[in-house]
């Protein structure tokens, strides 16, 4: 079974506990574990996590060293968000510590699936032998949790591809909406295009029927003027006959 190792800050009121129960010679138990999906970098004067999603007891735990406990606890609820944050919670229901990370996620918690908790957790700066732990007595053994954290992990890595497949989803439906766009402005510019085209066919076709109707007026009085002079001629020949045979 493979543990998470954190280093957690102590939080004011919780090195203020420490502090009176060291003074009354007691330990103080860390009774549950506390998640949230908010990442951050806490701060000692911190009081809770700031969005806690879930809190589970702490099914067993030990000692590892004067300052360093060994927990588990067993998420199998219907909650599911990505773990940025954790409180572990004393038996008065006050955090003690918390841990978080402003981009760095532990795990995902998937609905209605068993996620095994294991933390190795290290206390600076305290004490030694000032905080223990209490577990429920739930017995996890090292064969269950290991195979409820390979479960986990295998629900990790499919909680992985499935926000990978939904990044790519979105981003291919992105990609859609700017090709549409494009697409949209293409056939508005060819629209416009032929619009034009279509217009200077129109305009073609007019300046050239004007010509032709030009054209055809220059003819006509062409024709008339014609006619015109073979009249005159006409009459110019009469008038030369008349004179001839006057004066003959």
């Amino acid at each position: 079974m493979s543990s998470t190792p954190l280093i957690p800050i102590i939080l004011d009121s919780g090195l203020d506990a420490i502090q009176l129960a060291d003074r009354d010679g007691v330990q103080l138990r860390i009774t549950h574990v506390a998640l949230g999906d908010t990442g951050y970098a806490p701060s000692a004067g911190q009081t809770t996590l700031k969005r806690e999603r879930a809190r589970y007891p702490i099914a067993s735990g030990k000692k590892e060293g004067s300052r360093q406990l060994h927990l588990t606890a067993l998420a199998d609820d219907d909650k599911e968000f990505w773990i940025r944050e954790v409180a572990f919670i004393l038996e008065g229901g006050q955090p003690l510590a918390i841990w978080s990370h402003p981009t760095q996620a532990l795990a995902y918690k998937q609905a209605g699936m068993q996620l095994l908790l294991a933390y190795d957790l290290a206390l600076s700066g305290v004490p030694a032998d000032c905080v223990t732990v209490q577990s429920t007595g739930a017995g996890l053994n090292l064969s269950l949790a290991g195979e409820l954290a390979a479960l986990a992990s295998a629900q990790i890595d499919e909680a992985g591809r499935g926000v990978a497949r939904d990044d790519q989803l979105q981003v291919q439906d992105r990609q859609q909406q700017v090709f549409n766009r494009q697409l949209d402005l293409l056939q508005q510019q060819l629209s416009r295009m032929e619009a034009q085209q279509q217009a200077a066919r129109l305009e073609w076709q007019e300046w050239m029927a004007a010509v032709a109707a030009a054209q055809i007026d220059e003819s006509r009085r062409g024709v008339i003027r014609d006619d015109w002079l073979r009249s005159q001629e006409q009459v110019q020949a009469i008038l030369q006959r008349k004179l001839a045979l006057q004066a003959g």
